[in-house]
């Protein structure tokens, strides 16, 4: 794995989505497994294409928020998230990240992924 440019910082000290539920608690193996993988892909256009897909921390925050908040049964809290942001910081990358850990590593098997877009 390639080495983190210092110019990419990272989360520190993650704090938990404020709407976690009494019921529901923060595992951090499950959280660290999603980054791990997401970190492992590679950008695929632009700039960017062909290096590493660095989190910045607040996309770091929002995997940690919805891979790693679960319920007393150790499943995920959250099954839909909502994360708007301006142009050109990356959603698309991000979703299709999350798409591919889903697919491939979450370790439902038959999972289904779907994406849609919409124009205003």
């Amino acid at each position: 794995m390639a080495e983190r440019p210092s110019s990419i910082p990272r989360l520190k000290n993650y704090t938990h989505f404020r709407f976690m539920l009494p019921t529901s608690h923060y595992d951090r193996e499950k959280a660290d497994r999603a980054v791990r993988f997401i970190e492992q892909l590679k950008h695929t256009k632009g700039k960017r294409a062909e290096k590493p897909f660095w989190l910045f921390p607040w996309k770091e925050q929002v995997i940690r928020d919805v891979f790693g908040i679960v319920d007393e049964n150790g499943k995920r809290q959250f099954r839909t998230a909502f994360v708007e942001i301006g142009k050109k910081n990356g959603k698309s990358e991000l979703a299709v990240a999350v798409a591919l850990y889903l697919l491939y590593a979450d370790g439902e098997p038959s999972a289904e992924v779907y994406g849609a877009a919409a124009d205003r």
